[in-house]
């Protein structure tokens, strides 16, 4: 929530600087007209296509009647074997995140693209709620609004995952698949491994980037800040009827497109922007690739997610379901506060990943989780001190740091 804020603030900053200061219209008379990376503006399929991978588009349709957009790629430009039994790889992505950003950060360091030339058919996920899954079998999105978003990453465990499971295992004729998920894909999926325990027997190995559940110990002042206003928050966004947040805007990629290419003579703002915006460090990302990551994202999420995320902030080191409030939780659940979720039941075998300084997940947060799963098989920090939350899907250096040591597991598994 506090990068939104960020965000924001920043765009409205650059738009300033952009007319009034270094970047003002007339100081670009001398600039030639830039170049931008070739994948800026795609959708996953044109990428896809640019990179000569397959693709192909599912449907899920959930047992609460959303409709995810599910993506394929069945094989690699390296291994373009379409043989029966291929290893099945599940990509799930984080808040404001969808499927095309485990793609869009050149295949040679793209976890999706990468999985595909070793000879795994990958599967990608669209959560509920954003670009590719703003569907609904009766609801609107714009028009239902209250109904359509009343959901966080709890609906996306219990009921997005395992319809999605159940439809890539029943396509591929597998009984298993391996599962990676990044921030809010890994929440759901400890939720959904919880509360419904079967599904542990259909995954081989969960590999974990940047996992959140508990969040005692996270680091962000301004999350902590925003946990302690909460009921302030959660009354001014019904007083307001909003719903959803984040959702795709031109907008922003074309204010990235003005200022972020080599040359540029507001550089500097355009990556004031990139920190301010994301939390993160700009010395670990290529910068030229960063209007194509505002391609297709921030792809928007419910408002009920985020207060949900910031409830686990006040939990006392607990992974708890969504707290109504009093009266409302002994109607639903029956006792004054949300159950927690019980861990004990995550049996499948589980690889932690996580660094340090991430702000999103606190590293102690992430060390008390591998003690409570009762089949942590790996627990990996990052051995670099500036690698942060998105550094696990956009990073220079992510396949060294993070991705062969994910391999190194597979062959395990």
């Amino acid at each position: 929530m506090s990068s939104l804020i960020r965000l924001f603030l920043v765009t409205y900053f650059l738009l300033l600087t952009l007319y009034f200061g270094s970047c003002s219209p007339a100081s670009f008379k001398e600039i030639t007209e830039p170049k931008f990376h070739p994948d800026v503006g795609l959708n996953i399929s044109q990428l896809l296509k640019r990179h000569g991978y397959p693709f192909e588009a599912y449907t899920v349709v959930t047992e609460d009647g959303y409709m995810l957009g599910l993506h394929r790629i069945p094989f690699g430009v390296h291994n373009k074997s379409t043989e029966s039994g291929k290893p099945v790889a599940l990509l799930v992505h984080g808040l404001m995140s969808q499927s095309i950003d485990f793609l869009n950060n050149e295949p040679e360091h793209s976890l999706g693209l990468l999985l595909a030339d070793q000879g795994y058919d990958v599967w990608l996920i669209n959560l509920r709620g954003n670009t590719h899954s703003r569907r609904h079998i009766t609801l609107d999105p714009d028009v239902d609004k209250a109904k359509f978003w009343d959901f966080s990453w709890h609906e996306s465990g219990i009921y997005d995952l395992p319809a999605t499971i159940d439809l890539i295992l029943n396509t591929t004729g597998q009984s298993k698949l391996y599962y990676f998920g990044h921030s809010r894909g890994t929440t759901a999926f400890f939720v959904m491994a919880s509360e419904l325990p079967e599904y542990n027997q259909k995954i081989r190995l969960m590999t974990s980037l940047a996992p959140v559940t508990f969040m005692e110990n996270n680091l962000d002042k301004d999350k902590w800040l925003l946990a302690n206003s909460i009921l302030g928050l959660q009354i001014t966004a019904k007083v307001l009827n909003l719903h959803e947040l984040m959702s795709h805007s031109d907008t922003r990629l074309k204010i990235v497109k003005t200022c972020c290419y080599e040359g540029s003579p507001c550089l500097k703002e355009c990556e004031l922007y990139f920190e301010k915006s994301f939390g993160d460090s700009p010395t670990e990302f290529n910068m030229t690739l960063l209007p194509v990551y505002l391609s297709n994202s921030p792809s928007g999420f419910s408002v009920k997610d985020g207060f949900h995320y910031l409830q686990q902030f006040k939990n006392g080191g607990r992974f708890r379901q969504y707290d109504y409030g009093v009266l409302k939780n002994k109607i639903k659940y029956g006792q004054s506060t949300p159950p927690e979720y019980n861990l004990t039941n995550v049996v499948a075998p589980v690889a932690l990943h996580y660094a340090r300084n991430d702000l999103a997940t606190g590293y102690k947060d992430v060390e008390h989780l591998a003690r409570v799963l009762p089949n942590c098989i790996n627990l990996r920090m990052v051995p670099l001190e500036k690698f942060y939350h998105l550094n696990f899907i956009w990073s220079n250096h992510v396949k060294t740091l993070v991705y062969d040591e994910i391999f190194k597991d597979l062959t395990k598994y």
